[in-house]
């Protein structure tokens, strides 16, 4: 009892903390059928000195339709990107069903909330009329100079980091009433989690960590070989059915081809009439395929065997409506100045070249990720980093974990998981059948199963009954 004592003093709320309350009024939101509650919690930019520029955190509370809900709250922490804006995924929130027993909070990140003043959005390229933008790089070094220009003008952009997003929730969650919580965090949202745990210890019950991507893991020094991990799988998938390998027998030797002339020269292509932008042609560049394949796996892949041969017949249409349809949903969802600050304060510097030698070696996509990457985090961040960026360290924990990963999750692959797990000393890791994170009515009755309590066995039997979709074959 002593120690957790000590930990829960040493982390009690100052007496200003105690004084400042969120006032939540009712609310509706699209796609939710019962009012929820919102409000907004103002933060210093610089908590560090409690000085100079303050942010809003837009606050949304679905309310447990329970007649005795659970004291401690659901908190979704975050979606993952890292980017995304909380208070944009209340219906994916309250479709889960994580209402039935206790409330579901949810409070926006630092840099991905308010008005537009306050996040942290770059102009990219792809427009409707312009679509073929979509599967450009967004590491552009220009676009990233000028989207810095921008920012930097009312924004410290070194403040934007997982120790000092965490620090905000924990006051967030402390203005609101609660001292215990749940956490929830997807993909890149795993790392926040694990860092509120670190950091405030007393306050979690339980967590959830679906596609697991530890401190260990480096974005995106990772991505090529889990992309190339995952596409392996994928084309033995489709050999060991039989619709899909008899529809495309030659699918490896069709996309070596592919790869060898995309990276020899561009391919000038018609674009598909029915993206509706003004552009005739395009000129794809391996680059521009590899990003799309990758994005691509992250729901399964299903479509990626059609695409690949549709390409190797000399139809591109399927590629490039497949790579501007997932690009548009991804630069829509994330605030790209968040992901910038976060990576380039806390990942890149930690990459090395002897290690990306290593990674990228044998791989579809190449280095060129990560060499994009890097060359923007060059243009981004200038001056010193708050104190606390970069703690490589693993969370150590007792905390009671639930961990997911899909069996060809083409980014955050389940050894990232394993390897969060050997310092989680009271964590359950499941791999399942799919993509980037897994769903379905297994994945919600285990996570309901752990929530009910946390410290007994999971039942993970389900998972056996799980299975991929078939891939698509015309």
């Amino acid at each position: 009892m002593f120690p957790a004592l000590i930990a829960l003093l040493a982390q009690a709320p100052s007496p200003h903390l105690r004084e400042q309350a969120i006032e939540l009024q009712p609310c509706r939101i699209a796609g939710v059928p019962v009012a929820i509650r919102c409000g907004t919690f103002m933060v210093y930019e610089d908590r560090a000195h409690k000085r100079g520029r303050r942010i809003p955190l837009f606050v949304r509370v679905i309310p447990s339709s329970s007649a005795s809900p659970a004291a401690d709250p659901f908190v979704l922490v975050s979606t993952g990107g890292p980017g995304t804006t909380n208070s944009d995924v209340v219906p994916f929130a309250y479709a889960r069903g994580w209402a039935r027993d206790r409330d579901v909070v949810l409070v926006d990140l630092r840099g991905t909330s308010g008005p537009a003043a306050d996040r942290l959005d770059c102009d990219l390229a792809g427009t409707p009329e312009s679509p073929i933008g979509y599967l450009k790089n967004v590491f552009d070094t220009v676009t990233v100079a000028r989207c810095r220009a921008a920012l930097e003008k009312h924004a410290d952009l070194t403040q934007y980091t997982t120790a000092n997003a965490m620090d905000d929730l924990y006051d967030a969650l402390v203005a609101l009433g609660y001292r215990r919580a749940n956490l929830y965090g997807i993909s890149g949202g795993t790392r926040e989690v694990l860092e509120f745990m670190r950091r405030h210890p007393a306050m979690v019950r339980s967590a959830i960590l679906a596609g697991v991507a530890p401190v260990s893991f480096k974005n995106p020094l990772e991505h090529a070989r889990a992309a190339q991990e995952a596409l392996d799988s994928l084309f033995a998938q489709c050999e060991r059915e039989s619709s899909c390998g008899a529809a495309f027998p030659k699918l490896r030797a069709e996309f070596a081809r592919l790869r060898e002339t995309a990276s020899s020269h561009p391919i000038t292509t018609r674009v598909p009439p029915a993206l509706g932008g003004r552009e005739a042609t395009a000129q794809l560049t391996w680059a521009m395929i590899a990003e799309t394949i990758r994005t691509m796996s992250y729901g399964g892949g299903r479509s990626i065997p059609f695409v690949i041969h549709q390409a190797a017949l000399g139809d591109y249409g399927p590629l490039i409506e497949a790579g501007v349809e997932s690009n548009q949903q991804t630069k829509g969802a994330i605030r790209f100045g968040f992901l910038l600050s976060q990576t380039c304060l806390e990942d890149v510097p930690r990459i090395s070249d002897a290690e990306v030698l290593r990674e990228t070696a044998n791989t579809y996509l190449g280095d060129t990720r990560v060499r994009q990457q890097q060359a923007a985090c060059r243009q981004w961040v200038h001056g010193t980093a708050p104190l606390g960026v970069g703690d490589s360290s693993p969370v150590r924990s007792d905390i009671p974990v639930f961990m997911l990963s899909g069996t060809i999750d083409p980014v955050t692959r389940p050894r990232f998981a394993a390897d969060a797990a050997r310092y989680l000393s009271h964590s359950i890791h499941v791999i399942a059948p799919g993509g980037h994170v897994p769903f379905g009515p297994c994945v919600d009755a285990m996570e309901r199963q752990f929530l009910e309590a946390p410290s007994r066995p999971v039942d993970t039997s389900c998972v056996k009954s799980m299975s991929l979709l078939g891939f698509r074959v015309r």
